[in-house]
């Protein structure tokens, strides 16, 4: 049974609830600003929760995209959304056997399966990968591009002679699609251009080929830590999939608006010619500039006469993936441990670790561990967020949102501009001080619908927080802004179901309530990605 919670603590949960940040909680109680965050320490530790999401929903009624049962469900649970996807359609020729066509679909199906894919097979040896449908992630590329390398090789054990002739096409688009009220796929409906278009690259194809589409190309570019190199502009080669063509070159500028951040790394890396060690976590959420700045640390010790050994992690069932770059070459975890623990063989010499979050938890605490001790070496571990910091790294390095002025100076060099203009101070704006948004907004220059990279990162964050997506169609369609009676009105549903869903989004940062305690988004991109997902 739990402890009952104090006066204050039941307080400063009302206010968690109401949105409330912690400088507004002191401010709203006459407390200090330590005084508000050692009164949430306790109230977590009461409620056996781990964040304010958490907190401010405990003892609610409130279903999480995978729970079922007693929550109460609200009229017209299944929507029509609009969804980014990336498709792979891959065939054999029909003079293939019918063992190695069955081959390919059992491969396809079990991807499928482990990774939350959609699978359609279809006759004449032919089957398609639609990822996004349950929820779209920016290493889906990756997947897909994992998943191709996969049915190339099981074809080439089963029968070298068909699996060379292996084609496909791989794109990018959006997909519409009945998704249950609060995330996931219902299983009811999909249509997309996109499935159509990566059929037809696969068509025209070459043996041997898997085809890109612009889309997909610019995908890569936008999502990957390193964007990729095909071996023409327009495809890669099934059999050269053994290895990833990441492109670690490219661009090496110093990013725009991190100037502290590089400062220490430059010290940091400059200490290791001393024979120092420090192991740094480089934490921020997807488009704040991580691999950006892991491409220059790598370029600047390269500069140096120095060596850097610089790896990608990556998804993989049941275990743990890393490239090394520029190669590409896959690389066991154990490999990646046996340099931590070597003599530096040149100075400075640094060890990147790239989207550590994607590995799990245990390997990547060995990982830094061994980072730790790892003497006269950098050892930079990026990733979204990192557990044990105390425990291991000598510092943690936090990427925020850019100033106005640093998102408008990456606006401006984006467009090829010296100067900025109000043509990029609105671009500026809407970025919200995310690199990532700054540059592809820019690169479409007219306000449109959403870049597909955007679509991705947002729906991506979106899905994840399992939301009630008619609550938050209604708030993004509706001026002036609802309140909650009202909102229950067009909801057709009770005040406290209501209540109970705009707390979580509050707390997720997707919602704001003002003083007339009506509720609209926190920024216009997340209510332009709800509208553009809306599909009556």
């Amino acid at each position: 049974m739990e402890a009952p919670l104090t006066p204050r603590q039941r307080q400063i949960l009302e206010l968690l609830r109401a949105g409330k940040v912690n400088k507004e909680i002191a401010r709203e109680l006459g407390i200090g600003l330590g005084t508000v965050k050692q009164h949430t320490v306790a109230l977590f530790k009461k409620l056996k929760v781990r964040n304010r999401a958490m907190a401010v929903t405990h003892g609610m009624e409130v279903r999480s995209p995978g729970e079922r049962g007693s929550a109460p469900r609200l009229q017209g649970d299944g929507v029509l959304e609009s969804r980014p996807c990336v498709v792979m359609s891959v065939a054999l020729p029909e003079s293939a056997p019918g063992g190695t066509g069955r081959l390919l679909h059992q491969t396809l199906a079990a991807y499928a399966f482990d990774h939350d894919a959609l699978f359609l097979a279809r006759k004449g040896n032919a089957g398609d990968l639609v990822f996004g449908i349950q929820h779209p992630r920016e290493h889906d590329l990756f997947l897909v591009l994992r998943a191709a390398h996969i049915v190339f090789r099981a074809l080439a054990a089963h029968d070298a002679v068909h699996a060379a002739a292996l084609h496909g096409g791989l794109t990018a688009g959006m997909v519409v699609a009945s998704m249950n009220r609060h995330g996931g796929w219902s299983g009811e409906a999909i249509a997309s251009p996109a499935i159509a278009q990566a059929r037809k690259l696969a068509l025209a194809a070459k043996p041997g080929q898997l085809a890109l589409s612009p889309s997909a190309e610019d995908l890569f570019h936008a999502l990957s830590p390193c964007a990729p190199a095909p071996v023409a502009p327009d495809f890669f080669t099934f059999q050269a999939l053994d290895r990833f063509p990441w492109n670690a070159g490219g661009d090496q500028q110093a990013p725009i608006g991190r100037n502290l951040e590089l400062a220490r790394l430059d010290a940091l890396l400059e200490s290791t010619t001393q024979g120092a060690h420090r192991l740094v976590y480089l934490e921020g959420e997807t488009g704040m500039g991580k691999s950006t700045l892991c491409r220059y640390v790598a370029a600047r010790c390269a500069r140096q006469n120095g060596l850097a050994h610089h790896f990608v992690c990556a998804p993989a069932s049941g275990g743990a993936l890393a490239y090394a770059l520029p190669e590409g070459k896959p690389t066991s975890i154990d490999a990646i441990l046996a340099i931590l623990v070597a003599p530096a063989a040149l100075r400075p010499e640094a060890v990147i670790i790239d989207d550590g979050h994607l590995l799990p938890a245990d390997v990547l605490a060995e990982l830094a561990r061994k980072g730790a001790d790892a003497a006269g070496r950098l050892v930079l571990i990026a990733a979204r967020r990192l557990q044990g910091k105390a425990a291991w790294a000598d510092e943690a390095l936090r990427l925020g949102r850019l100033t106005q002025g640093a998102t408008e100076q990456l606006v401006a060099r984006t467009l090829g501009l010296s100067h900025a203009s109000p043509h990029v101070t609105t671009i500026s704006r809407d970025a919200a001080g995310v690199p990532l948004f700054a540059i592809h907004l820019a690169r479409q220059r007219e306000r449109g619908p959403l870049p597909l990279p955007l679509r991705f990162v947002i729906g991506a964050r979106m899905d994840s927080l399992g939301l009630d997506h008619v609550l938050l169609r209604c708030i993004a369609r509706e001026s002036p802004p609802l309140n909650l009676v009202e909102l229950a009105e067009t909801m057709n549903a009770s005040v406290d179901t209501v209540k109970t869903a705009t707390a979580l989004a509050i707390a997720s940062g997707v919602l704001r309530r003002d003083d007339e305690n009506r509720f609209s988004f926190t920024h216009s991109l997340l209510r332009q990605a709800v509208i553009e997902a809306q599909v009556e």
